[in-house]
């Protein structure tokens, strides 16, 4: 007996249309998931046209620049004379040394408190401490 069974042409006809379906199918699918990879598309696209993304960029900051404008201010800005202002300089230069000083002269009163004050035992309770010769 002939192992091999003779393939009708309509089968052949059959499987070679669903070899072109998958292949279109397959192509299909490709093109749609470069559609829809969005970043991709971005590299590509700043890839082939940096010229352009640029100029695009520049004109749209000048004009979200230009439509974003905060009015000017109207209220006077008050200029201090002179001594006002060697005054402000020095308090400014002033205050870290001020921070520094005040911080060792604390440190000094608490180390002088501390010193000054030993720390009683419970066990002394004013009685007399034996006395050994």
């Amino acid at each position: 007996m002939d192992r091999k069974l003779r393939q009708n042409p309509e089968i052949e006809q059959l499987i070679r249309l669903s070899e072109s379906a998958r292949c279109s199918l397959g192509h299909e699918m490709n093109t749609l998931k470069h559609r829809l990879d969005v970043p991709a598309r971005i590299r590509d696209s700043l890839k082939n046209h940096p010229a352009g993304w640029l100029v695009g960029s520049l004109a749209s900051g000048l004009t979200a620049s230009m439509v974003f404008r905060r009015k000017p201010a109207l209220e006077k800005k008050s200029h201090r004379g002179l001594p006002l202002t060697l005054l402000g300089i020095t308090f400014s230069a002033v205050r870290p040394l001020a921070k520094v000083w005040l911080t060792n002269q604390l440190k000094q009163y608490l180390a002088r408190t501390q010193a000054g004050s030993p720390v009683r035992s419970k066990s002394s309770n004013n009685s007399p401490s034996p006395k050994t010769f």
